[in-house]
């Protein structure tokens, strides 16, 4: 051991201090990863810190008579060259001062030790703000009552009533399965949106996160533990209980913290088992809880308790599975010394992991937690944005200042305080790779394409529309039949276009006996009527053409089928309608639906068509197509649900409508059928792809930021 890494330039600022401990911290042994170590707490603030064996036998020297210079001195004779050096001894003393677990000069006044303890609950209060998705505020202290409540604790976190809460899921587990397709039917129901169901969950949520602490605090006095605080938190402007469960880190035995990590999932699985039931066997607005119940307590557990990538319930169950305390924090820590380490090229000299094992998990989790939550916050912004614009907006640019300036800034401010990283090789990798995935995102053209949901169609001329108001007299045909080309499917008369013909037949007759005798008797007026004469004649041409058009025969081969009803004889039509379709063996389109934005990026660039339809033993196959039609105008409604979210397309549908009507307008865009590709069913789902010219990462991300400002605005 070098002398410059054993001794201290500082030393002698802190070789004569004489510290202890405070007196009501309190000492537990614990065992993570196979390794013995201790926590101490203490009861007045709640903090925790872990010590090594090693560490607290020093720590544990100190009763306000022995100095620090002599502890390392007796140090340096016991344990030779595993003694700590003297910065290490400092750091680990200022650690423990700035937790509150040392008392460092009994002479200080007792006003000081109080206005330290107001600044450390004043930062607390700061801390607990920053986070505008979650909110705490203390009210007041429940350990007296839950202390009277402890028999009930261990009756509810008994084997016995283990055994209990497994049945129930188990039981609704599989009465879910067995109405698996009525589940997912409620899942697809707009009505799940309606203002009424909000109204429940808003009205069921806290009482369920209410029961949720409780267990929390239950599994805490179960463990011997105590729980000082409980107070209402905001998550995500929702009011909700909560209680303090920190008093759990203390806890000696593994099992007992994650009973209380465990706790409140258990809670909420409980309560979605009943809500199943409810749901189940109910009707009206019990089963309207029911489902409540099932979504909001499997949903959350999933989502947010249960989701080890957020500091819930989740994760400090996998901290205590892993033994690995303080996991977000040392992950953090484990992270930036990895990024030190290959910034500078030399060894964390303060990495504190003991296996590779422990060390993949931090670096893993600190990664993978990291983006997860930024990406979580930037979405519920957006989601807020939808509704509440100006607040999503505020919330999306505190998520940037948070997640990505404040850790530049940070990480700017620690490479001016740590001379290694000063050096020739860190500010090389620290400029050069920012400068070229700069340089990639903003000149580096990358493939684009955009997917969307099309069906497969009927050609146009396969489609037998009434050209105008008329009634079927006559039917030729049944549905069902085959006909071709040419044949007649029925007659549709118009009693007063019949009637226009008689008129202006008599109009046409009386004109030409008129001419006639003009012709011979006055010249003149001969010439004044002919114009009314060719205007009636060509009134009385139109008239019987759109008479004939009553008679509709198929424009192609195929089976003849009706919309809507099998009987065509008496049937009214107005323009427009569809009557009927000829469906041929063979001839197929495919009919999608794009924004007008989309379908502006393909009038200005376009694009390559590709149709990715399913094949025989579950494959699919990739074809070329091309448009051969399109709507000149936008249109609301849409040939089939499949384009819509109900049928999993993508456009929103109008709640009052049958499934093809949407909220917004689209074009109606045909697509050839690929060639030498087998016919597929009519309705049938498929895939297209547009292949547009690459561009690059950044003009794409910068694109898709304005198309959906925009489209906030809009709306």
């Amino acid at each position: 051991m070098s002398a410059e890494s054993l001794f201290s330039a500082h030393w002698h600022r802190v070789r004569d201090v004489r510290p202890q401990l405070a007196e009501d911290v309190v000492v537990t042994r614990h065992v993570y990863r196979g390794q013995p170590c201790h926590v101490l707490q203490r009861r007045a603030t709640t903090v925790c810190h872990r010590l090594d064996t090693a560490s607290f036998e020093l720590i544990d020297r100190l009763d306000g008579k022995i100095s620090v210079g002599e502890l390392w001195e007796r140090a340096m004779l016991e344990r030779e060259d595993t003694a700590p050096t003297q910065d290490a001894l400092t750091n680990l003393l200022a650690g423990l001062h700035a937790a509150e677990l040392l008392v460092i000069d009994q002479r200080i006044p007792t006003e000081q030790l109080f206005e330290r303890r107001e600044k450390r609950r004043a930062r607390e209060r700061r801390e607990r703000r920053m986070n505008p998705l979650y909110l705490r505020f203390a009210l007041y202290d429940p350990d007296a009552w839950l202390t009277r409540l402890e028999p009930l604790a261990r009756a509810l976190f008994s084997r016995t009533a283990f055994i209990l809460w497994t049945l129930l899921l188990g039981s609704a587990s599989l009465t879910l399965f067995a109405h698996g397709s009525d589940l997912a039917d409620a899942l697809s129901d707009p009505a799940l949106l309606s203002p009424r169901m909000a109204v429940l969950f808003v009205v069921l949520y806290p009482p369920l996160k209410l029961l949720h602490e409780l267990g929390h605090a239950f599994a805490i006095k179960r463990a011997g533990g105590a729980v000082h605080e409980t107070g209402i938190a905001f998550m995500v402007l929702m009011p909700l209980p909560y209680v303090d469960a920190s008093a759990s880190a203390a806890l000696p035995d593994k099992r007992d913290r994650m009973r209380v990590s465990a706790a409140g999932i258990v809670v909420e699985l409980a309560i979605a088992a009943c809500g199943a039931f409810l749901w189940i066997h109910g009707a009206g607005t019990v089963r309207e809880i029911g489902l409540v119940l099932l979504l909001t307590g499997g949903v959350s557990t999933l989502l947010v308790n249960g989701n080890p990538l957020l500091r819930f319930d989740g994760y400090y169950l996998l901290a205590d599975w892993l033994e690995i305390p303080n996991l977000s924090t040392r992950a953090r820590r484990a992270t930036l010394g990895a990024l030190r380490r290959f910034l500078t090229g030399d060894p964390d000299k303060e990495a504190v992991t003991e296996d590779r094992g422990e060390l993949g998990w931090l670096l893993g989790y600190g990664v993978v937690a990291s983006v997860y939550r930024t990406g979580l916050m930037l979405y519920i912004a957006w989601w807020l944005s939808d509704r509440f614009l100006v607040f999503g907006l505020a919330l999306a640019a505190f998520a940037v200042f948070w997640s990505v300036l404040m850790p530049i800034g940070k990480g700017l401010a620690g490479v001016r305080r740590d001379p290694p990283l000063q050096g020739v090789r860190p500010l090389a990798l620290m400029t050069t790779i920012p400068a070229v995935l700069l340089g990639f995102a903003v000149l580096l053209p990358l493939p684009y394409a955009s997917v969307t949901r099309g069906v497969v169609w009927l050609p146009d001329e396969a489609v037998v529309r009434a050209v105008g108001a008329c009634e079927i007299s006559d039917a030729a045909v049944t549905p069902g039949q085959d006909v071709r080309a040419g044949d007649v499917l029925f007659e549709c008369h118009d009693s007063e276009l019949a009637l226009a013909e008689r008129v202006q037949v008599a109009r046409l007759d009386e004109l030409d006996a008129r001419l006639g005798g003009f012709a011979v008797t006055d010249p003149l007026e001969h010439r004044r009527f002919e114009p009314d004469r060719k205007a009636a004649r060509a009134a009385l041409a139109d008239t019987r053409r759109r008479v004939s058009a009553g008679v509709y025969v198929a424009a192609l081969d195929g089976r003849f089928d009706v919309s809507g009803t099998a009987s065509l004889a008496g049937t009214a039509l107005a323009r427009g309608d569809i009557v009927g379709y000829v469906v041929p063996p063979e001839h197929r389109t495919i009919r999608i639906a794009l924004g007008e934005r989309a379908v502006g990026r393909l009038d200005t660039e376009p694009a390559r068509v590709e149709v990715r339809v399913a094949a025989g033993g579950g494959d699919s196959d990739v074809h070329a197509s091309s448009i051969i039609r399109r709507s000149p105008r936008a249109t609301r409604e849409v040939p089939s649900d499949a384009l819509s979210t109900v049928g999993g397309g993508v456009h929103a549908i109008d709640p009052a409508s049958d499934g093809r009507r949407l909220l917004d307008p689209v074009i109606d865009i045909e697509l050839a059928w690929p060639s030498g590709l087998a016919t597929a069913a009519i309705g049938e789902p498929v895939d297209v792809r547009f292949r547009h010219a690459p561009i690059p990462l950044a003009a794409r991300l910068l694109e898709s930021l304005r198309d959906a400002f925009a489209e906030r605005v809009r709306t």
